[in-house]
């Protein structure tokens, strides 16, 4: 995915949890209550969660990124392999001692 726009996306989210968080928290110290703990935990249990599906995609994205590398790289040997057999293959005409490898 585009890495702008899933930075964008985070930044929204965490300015949404911080404003939640912030909220409960401070309910919280005001007035304890059975609700606002069960919602303090929940809050960061989502936390976690988001953070874990965050470090996910980007750990995917990382290893696509080095899988097309590591691709690309393989095609340029093939190719400069295919070229340098080219190569060869006309000096060995140049000399009439040219026998085509059987495939």
């Amino acid at each position: 995915m585009n890495k702008k726009i899933d930075n964008l996306k985070d930044l929204e989210y965490y300015g949404n949890i911080e404003l939640l968080a912030t909220t409960v928290l401070e309910a919280l110290k005001k007035a304890p209550t059975e609700k606002l703990e069960a919602m303090s935990r929940a809050i960061t249990q989502i936390t976690f969660y988001v953070n874990n599906l965050q470090t996910d995609r980007r750990m995917y994205d990382k290893a696509m990124s080095e899988y097309r590398a590591d691709k690309n790289r393989a095609v340029m040997r093939a190719r400069a392999a295919e070229k340098k057999a080219e190569e060869l293959e006309q000096q060995l005409k140049n000399f009439n001692i040219f026998k085509p490898l059987k495939q």
